[in-house]
């Protein structure tokens, strides 16, 4: 959950503004800056935040990107409430930054912990679901649909056609060995030969039906496995705070 302002203001240098809402919850407006030679003031109205979320600030350089932002003070860092006229102060002079005839943009965004965890698919148990209808595992483990149900589709068809194919195959047979063709060759054979194509066809289709089956159960275990990877890769992370700027700690066991 990110959000960026950017605001306009004329003095020693050009600052930019431009505003946006990512998830239409949080709402960050009426950005004012104003700074000196030693230290810039940012005051915003809030609105619409979560409790564990936090505010923190960007500072960019059109011609030497982002700069360093550690001296920052005010209404920024996590526990912060909505209201109007918010303050931030950065002490850029502090950070060893200059603040020159350029253009510059300030950042105001928000990060919530939520944005560490990722939404994970099913583990490799979805592959059963596969087993019982190709397709309903693969949307498991991706916890998405999308075209997946041509999947489901694909497979089903393929069995239907398959079962119509056989049954025709059947009739045919049968009729090819009733009893008025026994002396006539001639006449049974063409029975003899649609049995043999719609058998034919039968075959093919549960091929078809088979190979999607085993690709859908095979990929659902594989991806999975990969999702119960990444869950306990994740479990691994943690939210921290380097002064007012949240960051992502990650555990490593050797």
């Amino acid at each position: 959950m990110l959000h960026f302002l950017y605001k306009g203001l004329i003095c020693s240098g050009l600052i930019m503004v431009f505003a946006f809402s990512s998830n239409g919850q949080t709402v960050i407006s009426n950005i004012q800056t104003d700074y000196n030679s030693e230290r810039m003031k940012i005051t915003y109205d809030l609105q619409k935040i979560n409790p564990q979320d936090s505010i923190y600030l960007q500072i960019e350089s059109k011609t030497r990107g982002f700069l360093s932002v550690k001296t920052v003070t005010g209404d920024v860092g996590h526990g912060i409430s909505e209201g109007n006229k918010k303050v931030i102060y950065w002490d850029y002079s502090l950070d060893g930054v200059k603040i020159a005839e350029e253009q510059i943009r300030v950042h105001i965004k928000v990060f919530s912990p939520s944005d560490i965890t990722t939404k994970i698919g099913a583990g490799p148990t979805g592959a059963f679901a596969s087993i019982l209808l190709p397709g309903v595992g693969n949307m498991l483990v991706n916890h998405k649909i999308g075209l997946r149900p041509l999947i489901t589709v694909s497979y089903l068809g393929l069995v239907g056609y398959g079962l119509v194919q056989r049954k025709k195959g059947n009739e045919q047979y049968a009729i090819y060995n009733r009893s008025e063709f026994d002396f006539d060759e001639a006449g049974a054979e063409p029975h003899y030969q649609q049995a043999n194509k719609h058998r034919r066809q039968f075959y093919y289709a549960a091929q078809g039906a088979a190979l999607i089956l085993a690709a859908d159960v095979i990929y659902s275990a594989v991806k999975g496995i990969q999702n119960d990877r990444l869950k306990r890769s994740q479990s691994r992370i943690s939210l921290h705070y380097i002064g007012n700027t949240p960051a992502l700690a990650y555990q490593l066991t050797f």
